[in-house]
């Protein structure tokens, strides 16, 4: 039986660490100190022409090519903003109910009544605000080095210190916002990834597949669109449904044939989608498209014009 749930708890928390560790060791970063901009621990200069251009073309179609290939497994796996939503999702309805919901997407704000206490309202929102102050500080680590940043705590100059700390507070408030009451509504509306994936999504890309020859054994079951995080049927998902590929469905149905028949696995797996017959090179041009003769023709122009 997949422990998809474990594993992906631990890649989204793996995705969150690399955050704040590649700007931090100048992976990708935008230095304000000094006006650089760092790039796999070089500085380029601006008008590095091929490096500039091969890094707009990596970061512009490297999405292009994980929706062609993974589709939404980046959602559901790695994605922070997931991630986040289901932590405080998670947390609200331990607090305020197994079917609270606070979020701008619910239906309204709803509360167990045996859980709506002042006690379990502070609660989740000193989590919220905990989460904010630590979510607030990776987007600094883009803009400032780690040194520049300790510097900045420790006393250095009020002007610039201000500033920063102006930048910080916008961005924790942000977060703030998006824990507690956005979620999933960037997810479904304004993510440009999730857009990606209504637009080029083909029929190549990993998903979620259906044994539709074996439905008669789950004809009274439900246990699948239970678990889905995104409220899809995942014996019928469509090509515009929110499936993100976390895993739950499949895992809950393959428990629950092991519960009931051992003999039997579970209706539901992950699968790359119908290759319309097409083999070797052309499964894989099919697979990463245009784009990914774009990102390679990028990661040329980037090695070419990094600095030796």
């Amino acid at each position: 039986i997949p422990d998809y749930r474990r594993q992906r708890h631990v890649l989204q928390l793996l995705t969150l660490f690399a955050l704040v560790v590649a700007p931090a060791l100048g992976v990708l970063r935008i230095d304000l100190a000094t006006g650089t901009l760092m790039v796999l621990g070089h500085a380029v200069n601006l008008r590095n022409f091929p490096a500039v251009a091969g890094l707009a073309l990596v970061l512009a179609t490297a999405p292009l090519v994980m929706v062609t290939t993974i589709g939404t497994l980046w959602c559901g796996w790695a994605c922070p903003q997931n991630a986040v939503s289901e932590w405080a999702t998670t947390l609200t309805h331990r607090w305020l109910g197994r079917r609270a919901s606070v979020d701008i997407e619910g239906a309204g704000l709803r509360v167990a009544p045996s859980k709506n206490r002042l006690g379990n309202w502070a609660r989740l929102a000193l989590s919220f605000a905990g989460a904010s102050l630590l979510l607030g500080l990776i987007p600094l680590f883009y803009f400032l080095a780690p040194g520049e940043l300790w510097a900045l705590a420790t006393g250095a100059d009020r002007q610039f210190r201000g500033f920063v700390a102006r930048l910080y507070g916008v961005s924790a408030g942000l977060a703030f916002v998006d824990i507690a009451l956005v979620r999933y509504f960037l997810c479904n509306y304004a993510c440009l990834y999730r857009i990606g994936t209504l637009l080029f999504r083909n029929e190549h890309g990993l998903q979620v597949q259906y044994d539709a020859l074996r439905a008669a054994d789950c004809a009274r079951c439900n246990a699948c669109r239970v678990s889905c995080l995104t409220g899809v049927d995942p014996t019928a998902i469509g090509r515009y449904d929110r499936c993100i590929n976390c895993g739950e469905c499949i895992q809950a149905c393959a428990r629950l044939h092991a519960r009931h028949e051992p003999a039997q696995a579970g209706l539901l797996r992950f699968a790359p989608g119908s290759g319309q017959g097409r083999r070797g090179g052309a499964a894989l041009l099919a697979r990463v498209g245009w784009h990914g003769l774009l990102f390679l023709a990028g990661m040329g122009l980037l090695a070419f014009g990094l600095p030796s």
